[in-house]
């Protein structure tokens, strides 16, 4: 399945909190509130979520197959990454 990401917002003094993203999945179906949160293991991607009668926090939609959640990593990481770049040479 083609994924493709972008990001939407930086968010410089939120904690871990990094970024935020939208993700289209097969050029039909956008999915926002993407967040980018930067873990002891490196940065991570989690998928949008929203607060239950329990105050507990659970995924508003998440992917199934091991293989589009691998997809949908790569494709925020990535647009991350670039972002990133694009951003320290706009500082330069």
């Amino acid at each position: 399945m083609k994924v493709t990401a972008k990001i939407t917002k930086h968010v410089p003094n939120a904690g871990r909190l990094r970024a935020f993203a939208t993700i289209c999945l097969a050029d039909a179906f956008l999915v926002t509130g993407v967040r980018v949160v930067e873990c002891e293991k490196g940065m991570m991607v989690f998928m949008p979520s929203m607060k239950d009668k329990e105050d507990e926090y659970r995924d508003v939609c998440f992917p199934i197959k091991p293989e589009l959640r691998s997809q949908i990593d790569t494709a925020v990481l990535n647009a991350y990454d670039a972002d990133m770049k694009v951003n320290e040479q706009g500082d330069l």
